[in-house]
């Protein structure tokens, strides 16, 4: 009887270790899938140091402007010292328009608040267009 209990006992303590390294394993997969990489691809630009194709990978916060102190320098002259910022907030990206002088462009359309990026969405600032890539 005593050996009949253990062998079940056994079987039990066989059953919840498969059970919790297949929810480990769930879990490692899970969290790949949100640590997802996203940034923003160069389609346009006048900036000779920006070239098409090049990535820029985004975390937290991205500032835009013409300022050297920005996160994404672009020297155009339609772009503001402090023109746009791209914020995580809630596992979303946020783009922002920094009351820039010639405005931020989200899909062709002026940014009038602040608005979350989508996969494949345009951003226009100033001559320079990128692409929220994720």
């Amino acid at each position: 009887m005593l050996s009949f209990l253990l062998i079940i006992l056994h079987g039990l303590l066989i059953i919840f270790l498969y059970l919790f390294i297949v929810k480990v394993g769930l879990f490692q997969i899970d969290h790949q899938v949100k640590q997802k990489n996203y940034g923003l691809v160069v389609i346009t630009a006048t900036d000779p140091e920006l070239k098409k194709g090049m990535l820029f990978n985004l975390t937290q916060k991205l500032s835009l402007g013409r300022e050297a102190s920005n996160d994404l320098a672009i020297n155009d002259s339609y772009v503001s010292l402090k023109h746009a910022l791209i914020i995580q907030k809630k596992g979303r990206y946020w783009i922002l328009d920094q009351e820039s002088l010639n405005g931020t462009y989200l899909n062709k359309k002026r940014l009038e608040k602040p608005a979350v990026l989508k996969i494949n969405d345009l951003i226009k600032i100033g001559n320079t267009v990128l692409q929220f890539k994720g």
